[in-house]
């Protein structure tokens, strides 16, 4: 399977290490499952409910934003003011909520809108389908999608930050986006094409070609920039929205009981750092801030510290803190520092243990199988439909991402 998929990678390596000691030349520099990994048709099911709900969430959070000045209060702060805009279009390809396999079903870490792994995703699902399995989505369903909501010609921008994904978006413009699209770096563009960025809104604040790009884009309507610079929506604290008293009628309104409560089933209980008193279900063991969870046993302080979203540490896990693996001084200096940076969002997010499954992979003609922490990745439509999605595992970490020791899988039927 390994040599298939690379046959259809373009000779592009999709993930270059960003640290020289983990540096190497394999195409796919992580490990490849001989087949799909499994899943029921109940959790086929649940994977569909779960994209049509999150979908419109995005939407009614979206909306929320708007409407409310609190909430924009909220997600607007520390951005600079040409990312608050309220009259802005939402515009994104797709969402793609983080899905963590639990023994009593599935849990939404986070609901990303970035690129990164979309052209993974799309290869296994090609390559397994290839081989003559049959996979949870037609590959062709993605680029048929994208090349809908995309201009013939075009250009996906990538910036220094994440350059380590160029060969992988490479693909991804080739494969996917397809007709005239084109890679170029944030410093070598033509303004005058429409462009997907594939870089994070907060390098902004460090990179002064982002900058450049984004000032010459946001008061142009004519310039095509998906997705839209709408960075309120790729906040982690949206999903904290959910689970704040001011705003749960809003959603149950907006939403109907039925996808509210699912929602409320799927996405663990999560709260904004220094809103605690507005966390519907009340704070754990009677604390009343966040740093306080410093006081309690690690058996009670299963919960998962994140920066949210405008940050350059709040992507590829750099900005997540498993409270439970941390002492108790350690977890109270964490909490100073957090409650010293009050422009920068941050969010508590109840921990749920992952259900270690069976996942093979291929080392020198010999089929391993391990027990794995599995996080799915399904990418959906803004109207709730399946585009691609991939499974990743790893042992004796709750880091579930993408590495050298991970196993990565389409999903069978």
């Amino acid at each position: 399977m390994r040599n298939r998929l690379e046959g259809l990678t373009r000779g592009n390596q999709f993930y270059a290490a960003r640290r020289a000691e983990h540096a190497t030349t394999d195409l796919l520099p992580f490990r490849i499952s001989p087949t799909p990994f499994p899943l029921t048709s109940e959790q086929h099911s649940e994977i569909h409910r779960i994209g049509a709900d999150v979908s419109d969430f995005f939407h009614a959070s979206d909306a929320l934003y708007r409407d409310n000045d609190q909430v924009r209060e909220l997600l607007d702060r520390g951005k600079p003011e040409i990312f608050c805009d309220t009259d802005r279009p939402l515009n994104y390809l797709f969402v793609r909520p983080d899905l963590i396999i639990t023994d009593t079903g599935f849990t939404i870490c986070e609901i990303e809108t970035s690129p990164f792994g979309l052209g993974l995703a799309h290869l296994l699902t090609d390559g397994y389908n290839q081989a003559g399995f049959e996979t949870m989505v037609d590959p062709a369903i993605l680029a048929q999608h994208v090349q809908n909501g995309t201009e013939p010609t075009g250009e996906i921008v990538f910036s220094k930050k994440t350059d380590a994904y160029k060969g992988q978006l490479t693909y991804l413009a080739e494969s996917v986006f397809g007709r005239d699209w084109t890679l170029r770096t944030v410093d070598d563009l033509n303004l005058d094409t429409q462009l997907y960025r594939a870089f994070y809104l907060s390098e902004y604040m460090d990179d002064p070609q982002v900058r450049l790009l984004v000032n010459g884009v946001a008061h142009d309507s004519t310039k095509g920039l998906l997705p839209s610079l709408t960075p309120h929506l790729e906040e982690k604290a949206v999903l904290a929205l959910l689970w704040d008293r001011r705003f749960q009628e809003r959603f149950r309104s907006q939403l109907g009981d039925a996808t509210f409560n699912h929602l409320r089933q799927v996405i663990p209980p999560t709260w904004i750092v220094g809103e605690e008193a507005y966390f519907a279900p009340g704070m754990p063991e009677g604390i009343e801030r966040s740093s306080q969870l410093a006081s309690l046993a690690k058996s009670k302080r299963a919960f998962v510290l994140k920066t949210s979203g405008f940050h350059g540490a709040s992507s590829w896990g750099e900005g997540v803190t498993f409270l439970h693996k941390k002492s108790g001084k350690s977890v109270a200096e964490l909490f100073m520092g957090v409650e010293q940076n009050l422009d920068t969002l941050h969010v508590v997010q109840e921990f749920h243990k992952p259900t270690e499954l069976p996942m093979s992979y291929v080392f020198e003609d010999t089929v391993v199988t391990i027990g794995a922490k599995v996080r799915l990745t399904p990418y959906f439509s803004l109207q709730g439909k399946l585009l691609s999605i991939k499974a990743t595992g790893r042992q004796g970490t709750e880091f579930i991402h993408g590495s050298s020791d991970s196993i990565n899988a389409a999903i069978g039927i």
